[in-house]
């Protein structure tokens, strides 16, 4: 199982050829980009219902956010969802 995680987040996922990993990378640098630019500290984050060390870990990289938690991220930053996804 545990090989085909690694699989998964080494092969190309994205028409411009990043990897997994890549993407994960370029959302998560959006995320906190565009809070940042809001002035919002990653604590002002839970106002918006977002738990504070899963909102860390996204902003991290360490999670992986799904459909749900962008659409509830752009609702949050007043963003489009292809915002978040910029550069991927």
């Amino acid at each position: 199982m545990l090989f085909l995680v690694h699989i998964a987040q080494t092969e190309t996922v994205s028409k411009k050829g990043k990897s997994y990993a890549q993407v994960l990378e370029s959302i998560s640098t959006n995320i906190s980009t565009i809070r940042k630019s809001r002035q919002l500290t990653q604590e002002d984050m839970t106002e918006f219902g977002f738990n504070y060390r899963h909102y860390q870990k996204l902003e991290s990289g360490e999670y992986s956010p799904n459909l749900k938690t962008l659409h509830k991220l752009a609702e949050a930053f007043n963003v489009n969802l292809s915002d978040l996804l910029k550069g991927c």
